[in-house]
């Protein structure tokens, strides 16, 4: 079993990326805001406390354009349709705006499978 993780750079991205991995034949994807380092730092921290929001960029805060998909995939063959339809969307990754992908072997999962 693996996880398959893209972040994207902006919404439609995400969506399209989406797109893909279902034609790839993923049946479940997780879809959550996210928001890297530098973007975060832009929207100010408190001094004192690393990696927290301050109460002022929480009321002033602007949407996240970031998406993370995520999806726990049994097989390796789907994996490597995933990569390939992700890379063929994206093109070259080095690209600024291409996001980031990641794979790695997943060792437990629980919870996936359920009883109707």
């Amino acid at each position: 079993m693996y996880m398959v993780m893209y972040v994207s750079r902006d919404i439609t991205q995400a969506e399209e990326m989406l797109e893909h991995w279902v034609k790839a034949g993923i049946s479940g994807v997780t879809i959550l805001e996210s928001s890297g380092m530098s973007q975060a730092a832009q929207r100010g921290f408190r001094d004192d406390i690393r990696l927290m929001f301050s109460l002022s960029t929480l009321t002033q805060a602007q949407e996240i354009h970031h998406r993370t998909l995520f999806s726990a995939i049994k097989d390796e063959a789907t994996v490597q349709r995933v990569v390939e339809v992700s890379t063929a969307y994206v093109g070259d990754w080095s690209r600024m705006d291409a996001g980031v992908l990641f794979v790695w072997p997943l060792t437990q999962a629980y919870g996936l499978e359920k009883k109707p």
